[in-house]
């Protein structure tokens, strides 16, 4: 009975107002379908980062080390879509949607604060991932399930990136900090802000230098830093 009075209470807390866009790292072990030198079928294994997710959904070669488009989480106040998009950082917008969620479940958590709104969510997102790119990298299709925390304003429900804090769940849901090439080459190592942190698991078809590949990943880590929209 229990859990069934905070699922429903999670509503209450809905209001649907302005997005937030924040910066985030990613890092995937990933493993495809390859074959050894006797042609017998084997795993491939790799490693898709943020940088590898911008240059597929715009089309430019994987070498590419971008910085002013830049990977980021889109959600909207009311916890109801939320998307992987592309930050460009000179424009202020998002320009192009890696994948958004055809669903997103979150229960609530007002700790010991006395506000008007819970100040953290857990939430689940199925995720559809948007066609992409060109004939030579792209992104064609697949499915994400996105899972993490989100620290939230207890003034008004919205996420926000706050001085880094872990929750106690984190450990158990696998949820923790990782370094990732896009740290070492954009984000600012004085920069202790962060909205939360998630793991996605799933399976994309993309096309990587002109081969349409199947990719499998078992299990994702994402850091969801500071806030990049006004």
């Amino acid at each position: 009975m229990a859990l069934a009075v905070s699922a429903v209470a999670v509503s209450v807390w809905a209001a649907v107002g302005p997005t937030r866009t924040f910066r985030t790292t990613a890092s995937m072990p990933v493993v495809f379908q390859d074959v050894d030198l006797g042609g017998k079928p084997s795993f491939g294994l790799a490693t898709i980062e943020g940088h590898d997710l911008v240059n597929l959904a715009l089309g430019t070669s994987l070498t590419n080390r971008r910085t002013n488009e830049v990977l980021a989480l889109e959600i909207d106040c009311g916890s109801t879509v939320v998307s992987l998009v592309v930050f460009d950082k000179t424009l202020g917008t998002n320009i192009a949607t890696i994948a958004t969620s055809t669903t997103l479940d979150v229960v609530t958590d007002q700790g010991k604060d006395t506000a008007a709104f819970p100040n953290k969510e857990r939430f689940v997102a199925q995720m559809a991932v948007q066609a992409s790119g060109n004939a030579t990298n792209a992104l064609i299709s697949g499915q994400l399930t996105l899972s993490g925390r989100l620290q939230l304003n207890p003034t008004n429900g919205c996420p926000q990136a706050v001085l880094r804090d872990h929750d106690r769940f984190d450990r158990v849901f696998k949820d923790g900090e990782f370094r990732s090439g896009d740290d070492k080459l954009e984000i600012r190592l004085h920069d202790f802000h962060q909205a939360g942190q998630a793991h996605l698991m799933g399976v994309v078809n993309l096309i990587a230098e002109e081969k349409t590949t199947k990719v499998l990943i078992p299990f994702g880590s994402l850091s969801i830093k500071r806030q990049l929209n006004p």
